[in-house]
């Protein structure tokens, strides 16, 4: 009789800790989520355009702190160049083109490993968007050593959001 009362009581405490905690965080108006409608980032400041609050969000909600500061080397020009040049030189290019803009962050740990990618928004319904949103993840992952920071000395996870137009 006792161990029914104790595990009600522990699971409606589980059930009471998520419902605050999912309320607070995920369902913020600061919290940003991907085309699937998992969070990704939230800003956990007042100020929603600051950027020293920012947390990543992993799929089992741990939260990781992130800094802005991840730059592509040779700055954005280079970056959209690359993203296109293996879009159109990749061996199953059959001139069927997107023509989609697609925004997407990159999530880095202390190291600048790409540790996630995910696309925010689309501005098209796309036909084959499973095998488009692949290609886009598979695009991205291609820039893995190609991003640095100034200053070396920070020891947090990063986060780049960008955009590219799918021509």
């Amino acid at each position: 009789m006792n161990m029914k009362r104790l595990f009600s009581i522990t699971i409606m405490f589980l059930l009471l800790i998520n419902c605050i905690y999912s309320q607070k965080l995920y369902k913020s108006e600061n919290t940003i989520r991907d085309i699937d409608n998992y969070s990704i980032y939230a800003n956990l400041s007042s100020n929603k355009s600051a950027t020293d609050s920012l947390y990543y969000i992993r799929y089992n909600g741990e939260l990781i702190k992130l800094n802005c500061d991840v730059k592509y080397w040779g700055g954005v020009e280079d970056l959209n160049e690359f993203i296109g040049r293996i879009y159109y030189n990749r061996y199953d290019y059959n001139y069927s083109d997107m023509n989609d803009y697609v925004a997407f962050c990159i999530i880095f740990d202390e190291y600048l490993h790409i540790q996630d990618i995910r696309i925010t928004r689309r501005f098209h319904d796309l036909n084959d968007t499973v095998r488009n949103y692949i290609l886009v993840y598979s695009i991205l992952s291609k820039t893995e050593g190609h991003w640095y920071v100034d200053d070396k000395s920070t020891k947090s996870w990063h986060i780049y959001i960008g955009g590219h137009q799918f021509y």
